[in-house]
């Protein structure tokens, strides 16, 4: 099973289907609120955890601004959101390999592309 931290922005019932399903999750709004993208991204990389989020700067800050990235980037695309269905994104990413890449997940399907490696 994964090793998840989820944004602030993902309901916590998220969470809890996810850790039903036997994830390892964390959620934001319990291990630092309000924390900034950033930060986020540092908290995901030193715990080695795969990012669950409904931003899409994440994205902007690891290939714009080469913020080093975590495992992986799950970008969830999913309106109106619904935790359970963000979930289900989210398993059915996690059914394949999703280490070292940005995946966009949406209910028609995903796209990968390859994080930056580090310098």
């Amino acid at each position: 099973m994964a090793a998840l931290l989820l944004d602030e922005n993902l309901p916590r019932s998220t969470s809890v289907a996810l850790a039903r399903a036997g994830h390892d999750v964390l959620h934001m709004a319990q291990a630092e609120a309000s924390a900034d993208d950033r930060r986020v991204l540092a908290l995901a990389r030193s715990t080695s955890r795969v990012l669950v989020t409904l931003d899409a700067d994440f994205g902007d800050l690891v290939y714009r601004h080469g913020e080093p990235s975590p495992p992986a980037i799950l970008y969830l695309r999913l309106h109106p959101m619904d935790g359970d269905a963000a979930a289900a994104l989210v398993m059915q990413a996690l059914a394949d390999t999703v280490l070292g890449q940005f995946v966009v997940c949406t209910l028609d399907g995903q796209r990968r592309r390859p994080l930056p490696t580090p310098p």
